[in-house]
């Protein structure tokens, strides 16, 4: 069912996993100091994401992203009537 969405949605190619739903924190308070605890010093290892995890994320993420955005961005012309971009 998942795979039959993103197609209809006009996404191709990209691996579609379902992720498990996380279930909502508590919202933090600060101590009796008036500090709020550092939300790192808390986290486990397991769910800290690090500037390698966002870079491959956003080079899997770019040739998705730009196509979709091609496509609408046709789309709208399509609509006004102008097939081609008028800088090119």
């Amino acid at each position: 069912m998942l795979q039959r969405a993103a197609a209809a949605a006009g996404i191709t190619g990209v691996p579609v996993r379902a992720a498990a739903v996380k279930p909502a924190e508590a919202p933090r308070r600060a101590g009796p100091a008036g500090s709020a605890d550092s939300p790192s010093d808390e986290a486990p290892a397991a769910n800290r994401v690090t500037a390698a995890d966002i870079e491959e994320l956003a080079r899997r993420l770019l040739d998705p992203v730009s196509r979709l955005i091609r496509a609408d961005m046709r789309r709208g012309r399509e609509r006004t009537g102008r097939l081609y971009d008028g800088r090119r």
